[in-house]
């Protein structure tokens, strides 16, 4: 019988094995989280042929290999070191948004615990952002949590707020684009994932029904 496994086609590192701080987060649902386009697509896949779905499973596959590749490379692009010489502590700035999402998302940390001081020290200043990079770059975004993916929906929501009160610098201006560009993969990544673990599921049912056919017969 076939299983739901992503290893193959998955990044996956230490922190993904690391368990969450906030208790209320859960396995992703997705009626939760799609539209009801997505959701009738998604409920599409119950009709369709079985080598269509096995072309699809197979193309979403090579799709999410490929956001992976190019988000770990944007990842290690970011202008991450450059911020440590600017101060973020003002409440008011919604570019805060953007750090309190990495430390749930990356870190998996409240982001009640958010404080710009401490935040520059240990992921900027400390080892020049080489961690932050990598844990953006690598994360296993096909098992965020329902929190996780929801706070990056989010966050998208309040883009042109940040790029407008953080237009004055360069530096600044290239890490707000470079990790809404990010932020756009990791949402696509994920709801690929959702496409091919539905179609994982209903590949196993049809399985199971076949076997219990046969069965029947003898």
């Amino acid at each position: 019988m076939r299983q739901l496994s992503y290893d193959q086609f998955t990044c996956h590192t230490e922190i993904d094995n690391q368990p969450l701080l906030r208790t209320n987060s859960q396995s992703i649902s997705i009626a939760d989280i799609h539209t009801a386009d997505t959701n009738r697509k998604l409920q599409q896949i119950a009709f369709e042929s079985i080598e269509y779905l096995l072309q699809e499973e197979a193309e979403e596959k090579e799709y999410i290999i490929l956001q992976n590749s190019i988000r770990q490379q944007l990842a290690m692009q970011l202008n991450i070191e450059n911020l440590a010489k600017f101060d973020f502590s003002n409440l008011e700035n919604k570019i805060q948004l953007i750090f309190q999402w990495i430390i749930v998302v990356f870190y998996r940390t409240s982001s009640e615990m958010f404080e710009w001081k401490s935040f520059k020290e240990i992921c900027i200043i400390e080892d020049k952002g080489v961690d932050l990079r990598n844990r953006i770059g690598l994360k296993n975004i096909v098992r965020m949590t329902k929190l996780e993916f929801e706070l990056t929906k989010q966050l998208m929501l309040y883009r042109l707020s940040i790029e407008s009160k953080n237009n004055n610098n360069k530096d600044v201006v290239q890490f707000i684009s470079q990790i809404f560009d990010i932020i756009q993969i990791i949402i696509r990544t994920f709801e690929a994932g959702q496409k091919v673990m539905r179609i994982e599921e209903e590949l196993i049912r049809r399985q199971i029904q076949e076997n219990q056919s046969k069965e029947e017969e003898k």
